[in-house]
């Protein structure tokens, strides 16, 4: 979620603090002129596209000039968190950052809660989000500590906002993007050491996924396992609530060079940072902002979950190729690839 435009839109928020507010506003107007979510519109009529014709209009909207893939280096990634931190504690929630509300559906019975769509309600690819992962099932103790924080959320903002947190099987952290919603390369992106599958073959949708997938595995053979220890755990300007992490031994950062380097048609824009979103929150109306009392304790409340986290660390030594099916929720096609 957090890619090149948020982190600078964080970053914004410390020059911000030098200059006054209209230098914070005044950039986050250039660099979030568009929406990450808002790639296409949500008529009606795209439910009933079938794949082809969505795939069609996803792919005519890239652009034909492909600019490298923008990878940051991962131990920037304190920095960013304490920028985004700053950007709530000075500037409260950014509506040109929060999540669109069309990409959920919204129940107005409380006991029925809040759900992400599929891509298909959404008239969008079966396959326009591709990424790989890894998995927080490695981390049960650091998930159930970070659980605090998603229940107290809800407690404080759930009477003025809504909310969702995805369940303990969806919680991720995002290592590479092949596609994205906003940003779709149809499958499988070009490998700069392989050849691509010949077209119109049969079954050529689940033979494209099924390439790319061992394209994935074998550019990272021998990567290594990923230690990730906690950083904190904080609220963006977005309405995440993140739970942010430190790539100990670089093995992350080496994964997403490995793969920008071998799958070079893959989506230009990644993530800057390593972490994990644990919940989202989503104003009711149009120019809606948290009040000063509740955001303070919003900032109290991640302090002390912070406190009790800060230095956990777990292992991954596995990563997970993800044909995602739902808006943010890696529950579509997943094979897990050994790191060793």
């Amino acid at each position: 979620m957090f890619d090149r435009r948020t982190r600078a839109i964080a970053l914004a928020a410390l020059a911000g603090a030098a200059c006054g507010a209209g230098a914070y506003y005044a950039c986050a107007s250039r660099v979030f002129a568009r929406d990450d979510d808002d790639d296409d519109d949500d008529d009606d009529d795209d439910d009933y596209d079938d794949d082809d014709a969505r795939t069609r209009r996803a792919e005519a909207s890239t652009s034909k000039k492909r600019a490298p893939i923008d990878v940051k280096h991962t131990r920037e990634v304190s920095r960013t968190y304490e920028a985004l931190e700053l950007a709530f504690a000075t500037h409260g929630l950014d509506a040109t950052t929060t999540t669109a509300r069309r990409r959920f559906r919204f129940a107005r019975r409380a006991d029925v809660g809040t759900r992400p769509k599929t891509y298909a309600e959404m008239g969008m690819p079966s396959d326009c989000a591709r990424l790989v992962i890894l998995t927080m099932e490695d981390a049960p103790a650091i998930v159930s500590a970070a659980e605090r924080a998603t229940r107290e959320l809800t407690r404080l903002c759930g009477t003025t906002m809504d909310a969702y947190a995805p369940g303990r099987g969806s919680l991720h952290v995002t290592l590479f993007h092949l596609s994205r919603t906003f940003e779709y390369v149809r499958a499988p992106v070009e490998f700069a050491s392989a050849a691509t599958l010949p077209p119109n073959a049969p079954n050529a949708r689940e033979d494209a996924v099924a390439y790319e997938e061992s394209a994935v595995a074998e550019a990272l053979r021998g990567c290594g396992e990923c230690e990730l220890e906690v950083d904190r755990v904080c609220l963006a300007p977005s309405g995440c609530l993140i739970l942010c992490f430190n790539d100990v031994h670089g093995n992350v950062q080496t994964i997403r060079e490995r793969l920008a380097r071998s799958a070079v048609g893959a989506a230009r824009a990644q993530n800057d940072t390593v972490h994990c979103t644990l919940a989202r929150l989503f104003a009711r109306a149009d120019g809606f902002q948290m009040d000063p009392e509740r955001a303070r304790a919003v900032q109290a409340m991640c302090a002390t979950v912070t406190s009790a986290l800060r230095g956990a660390r777990f292992k991954a030594r596995s990563a997970t190729y993800c044909v995602e099916r739902t808006f943010s929720h890696c529950d579509g096609r997943r094979a897990r690839i050994s790191l060793g």
